[in-house]
């Protein structure tokens, strides 16, 4: 499935360091609601990941939100 991850320019950057996003992972259904809470937290980065179509919804957030368990890798050759 395809989710959408909201974060800052300092987290991205830590995220490319370790080579991972480090759990919980959380991350929006669809990019409207990535992009409200890109406004609302003030971080500007949406990033589209692939999670696991059975990975967890996490509670509230309109039901709208996912929960990844585990290490994301990520890497400069993902952009």
């Amino acid at each position: 499935m395809v989710v959408y991850h909201v974060t800052s320019l300092a987290k991205l950057n830590k995220y490319l360091v370790s080579g991972q996003i480090n759990p919980p992972v959380r991350a929006w259904e669809n990019v409207s609601q990535a992009e409200r809470m890109s406004k609302s937290t003030g971080r500007r980065i949406i990033l589209r990941l692939r999670f696991p179509d059975d990975c967890k919804k996490l509670e509230g957030h309109f039901n709208q939100a996912r929960v990844l368990l585990q290490p994301y890798k990520i890497s400069k050759n993902d952009f």
